[in-house]
């Protein structure tokens, strides 16, 4: 059985925590208060004294891919999966950090330390379910609700740039009343566009969808990786290898690289006739960002809910009241309809005009009740600019269309 370690008080061998309100390991028994270079010497010096050894390979591993640890606290026989690297004992209720899960050749790079407490997300779930008016009344007394988790969740972090040749078709418009012109030009810009720690998330247990909505964290904020971050919360190892994640990546930024390169096009109409863009990646970075994640048990289904433990970022998909959201759909075309019937008497354009609101409200109430989605964008991660090679914006030719005239009866 191999062994765990948890991170112990100096002053009352009580076990030592990461609080995310003060930035520092705090002993929950005896409150003293400690850095995190302290707490990294503590660290150091109890392994030495307990002469852990972790060879990666004896994990006592059985036939389900379970592994068996021994609590550094109570001495309970702990069962986790291959991938777990922090864990709660299920007797003394202590974390546990699986230090051979995060050493070696799988130790990863950065770390984003928890900014918000259990407290905090639960405040900020409440808040998030109770703005939205269009839930079912029996979701909030009828479902249940686990134990909300602060997890470190496994991301690659990439670094690169995007390789850019294009060619666009564009236009300016002039409408002098009668004649509508176009003037039409060839545009082709080459050159490239930096990213820097475009993220994509490297747990299997994780929805992806759920991880991009949590976005954007602030990298400016990553430490290198320390155990030290560890005691307190959950932590995960990778199990989707990085190059594995590249595609997620490479998407994105690609989409943000045509999207900016289109932008440096001025004019009125802009077509992209060819694009080449090609993702050159500089450096892949092992990082465990900061989430915390919530489950929710109602009418059959599991709800999924996470927030961002950097920046308190909170989103999930909630179940929709149809007869609230059918309230709120007529109510709006037929407010449409009775201000337009005291404009217009037109009765084919306010039943039309109306119908449009109608099917505004519904999309917009509806798309509010499930915001979780798929990032498709980097511009987080992205230099603000294209830095072009060439550019050049050639003359083709100009159309003219007259336009057709009313006649006045």
């Amino acid at each position: 059985m191999a062994t765990s370690t948890q991170l112990v008080c100096p002053n009352c061998a009580g076990t030592l925590q990461f609080d995310p309100t003060i930035g520092k390991m705090k002993c929950i028994f005896c409150d003293s208060v400690f850095s995190q270079e302290e707490a990294e010497q503590f660290f150091a010096q109890q392994n030495e004294e307990e002469e852990i050894k972790e060879s990666g390979a004896d994990w006592g591993e059985d036939a389900d891919g379970m592994r068996a640890y021994s609590c550094s606290t109570c001495g309970a026989e702990i069962l986790c999966d291959q991938n777990t690297a922090a864990t709660r004992c299920p007797y003394c209720d202590n974390t546990t950090v699986i230090e051979a899960q995060l050493s070696g050749a799988i130790k990863p790079d950065v770390v984003i330390p928890f900014a918000f407490t259990k407290e905090q997300a639960m405040e900020k779930y409440k808040g998030y379910y109770e703005k939205r008016k269009l839930i079912p009344k029996d979701f909030l007394s009828g479902s249940r609700v686990e134990e909300i988790q602060g997890v470190y969740v496994p991301f690659w972090l990439y670094d690169g740039s995007v390789s850019i040749d294009a060619e666009f078709e564009a236009a300016d418009i002039t409408d002098n009343g009668t004649e509508i012109t176009r003037k039409i030009y060839k545009a082709d810009r080459r050159g490239n566009i930096a990213f820097e720690n475009v993220p994509a998330d490297a747990s299997k247990r994780m929805p992806d969808d759920i991880m991009d909505s949590v976005e954007p964290f602030d990298f400016g904020q990553l430490k290198p990786f320390s155990m030290t971050y560890m005691p307190g919360f959950l932590a995960e190892r990778f199990d989707v290898e990085g190059d594995d994640d590249l595609e997620r990546a490479e998407k994105r930024v690609t989409n943000t690289a045509k999207q900016k390169t289109r932008a440096t096009v001025r004019h009125d109409e802009v077509t992209e006739t060819r694009g080449d863009y090609k993702v050159n990646y500089t450096k892949k970075k092992y990082a465990l960002l900061p989430i915390w994640y919530l489950t929710t048990s109602w009418n059959g289904k599991q709800w999924n809910f996470a927030m961002n433990g950097q920046t308190g970022n909170f989103t999930g998909d909630l179940p929709v009241d149809g007869t609230k959201l059918g309230i709120m759909t007529g109510g709006s075309a037929l407010a449409a309809a009775v201000l337009l019937y005291l404009i217009t008497k037109s009765i084919p354009f306010i039943l039309g005009a109306a119908l449009v609101v109608g099917l505004i409200v519904f999309l917009v109430a509806k798309g509010s009740m499930k915001p979780v989605h798929k990032a498709t964008q980097a511009n987080e991660y992205m230099a603000k600019k294209v830095s072009l090679v060439y550019s050049t914006d050639d003359y083709v030719r100009t159309e003219r269309k007259k336009k057709e005239q009313r006649q006045q009866s």
